[in-house]
C-alpha cells in the first residue's frame, strides 16, 4: 500500500483536486443556474397572464409583489422598480383634459415669454407680476385668458380625468432588472468562468508532475535496471497525459456548460424586461421635462392667484382720526 501511494501519489492529488473542482462547479453553478430558470420561467408565466388577464385599470402592484415577485431573488429589486411607478397620465393631446393641458401650456409660454422681456431677461418675483398685469393692458388681458385656462385643467384633474389608468415606469426594467443583478451575482459567474481554465491548468501541472516524477525515479546504474526504469517512466508518462486528457476534456464540458446556461438566463432576463416594460411603459424624459416645467409655471402662476385673492379678501386697517 506504501508503495502504491508512493509511485501514485501526483495522479492521486491531481485527481482529487479534478474532483474538487468538478463537484464545486456542478453543485455551486450548474445547479443554482438550473434552479433560476425555473424561477425566471415561472415569472414570466405570471407576467404574461397578468398581462394577458387583466387591463391597466385593474393591475394591482401589491399582488405583483405577493404573488410574482416573492422570492428573494426579486422581491428586493421589484421594490426598487415599483418606486419608480406612477400613475399613467393621459397624452397631451387625449380628451378634454389633453386639450386643456395643450392650451394653457401654449399660454403658459407666451405669458412668461412676455414676462421675460418686460423684464429683460431678469428675475421675476410676484410682485413684478403683479406689476405688469395691473400696468399694462396686453398683460392683464393675456393673464386673464391664462387665468380661466388654469380653472379649467384644475377643474378637469379633480374630477379625476388626468390618469388613464394603470401605471407608468420612469426608467426601464433593464435598469433594474439587469443581467448583473439576476444572474452574473447570484451565480458568480466571475468566478466560475474560469473553471475550465484552471482545470487545463491542472491538467499540464499533473502532465509535468508525472513526468518529473518519472525521471527522478529514472536509474541508470545497469542496464537492467535502465530497462525496468525506462517501463516505469513511460508507463508513468502515459497516466499523466490520460490526466492531463480528463482535464482539458472537463474543461471543453464546462466551457459548453457556462455559455449554455448563461445564454439561455440571459434571453429569460431579456424577456423579463420586456414583459415589464409592456406592462408598465416607461415615459420619455422629453415628456417628463416638459411636464414638469408646464407644472413649474402652473404652481407660479397659481401662486400669484392665491397672492392677490388674499390681498382683496384682507380687512383694511381702520384709519385713526387726529
Amino acid at each position: 500500500m506504501e508503495n502504491l501511494l508512493t509511485s501514485y501519489w501526483h495522479w492521486m492529488a491531481v485527481s482529487a483536486v479534478l474532483v474538487l473542482l468538478s463537484l464545486s462547479y456542478l453543485l455551486r453553478f450548474v445547479w443554482p443556474a438550473l434552479e433560476l430558470q425555473k424561477r425566471l420561467t415561472q415569472v414570466i408565466q405570471d407576467l404574461q397572464r397578468a398581462l394577458k388577464d387583466h387591463t391597466p385599470q385593474t393591475l394591482n402592484l401589491l399582488e405583483i409583489e405577493r404573488d410574482i415577485m416573492a422570492d428573494h431573488r426579486f422581491l428586493h429589486i421589484w421594490q426598487q422598480y415599483a418606486h419608480t411607478l406612477h400613475a399613467r397620465w393621459m397624452p397631451t393631446d387625449a380628451g378634454p383634459l389633453g386639450v386643456a393641458r395643450a392650451r394653457v401650456s401654449q399660454l403658459s409660454k407666451s405669458f412668461f415669454a412676455e414676462m421675460s422681456m418686460a423684464s429683460h431677461g431678469g428675475h421675476l418675483d410676484f410682485s413684478e407680476i403683479e406689476q405688469f398685469t395691473q400696468s399694462d393692458p396686453r398683460m392683464a388681458s393675456l393673464w386673464q385668458i391664462y387665468q380661466l385656462a388654469l380653472e379649467e385643467v384644475q377643474q378637469l384633474e379633480a374630477s379625476g380625468q388626468h390618469q388613464s389608468g394603470g401605471w407608468q415606469a420612469t426608467a426601464p426594467a433593464e435598469h433594474y432588472f439587469s443581467e448583473h443583478a439576476l444572474v452574473d451575482s447570484p451565480l458568480q459567474t466571475h468566478f466560475y468562468k474560469h473553471v475550465p481554465g484552471i482545470l487545463t491548468g491542472v491538467g499540464i501541472i499533473g502532465t509535468f508532475t508525472g513526468l518529473i516524477t518519472g525521471l527522478m525515479n529514472f536509474d541508470v546504474s545497469s542496464p537492467e535496471q535502465v530497462q525496468m526504469a525506462l517501463s516505469q517512466l513511460v508507463q508513468t508518462v502515459g497516466q499523466a497525459f490520460w490526466i492531463s486528457a480528463v482535464a482539458i476534456t472537463l474543461a471543453m464540458i464546462f466551457t459548453w456548460l457556462e455559455k449554455a446556461l448563461l445564454s439561455a438566463r440571459y434571453r429569460q432576463v431579456e424577456t423579463l424586461q420586456q414583459l415589464l416594460d409592456r406592462l408598465f411603459v416607461p415615459k420619455g424624459g422629453a415628456e417628463y421635462m416638459e411636464r414638469l416645467t408646464l407644472a413649474t409655471e402652473m404652481q407660479a402662476a397659481l401662486s400669484y392667484k392665491i397672492l392677490s385673492q388674499l390681498r382683496l379678501n384682507a380687512p383694511t386697517a381702520p384709519r385713526v382720526k387726529a
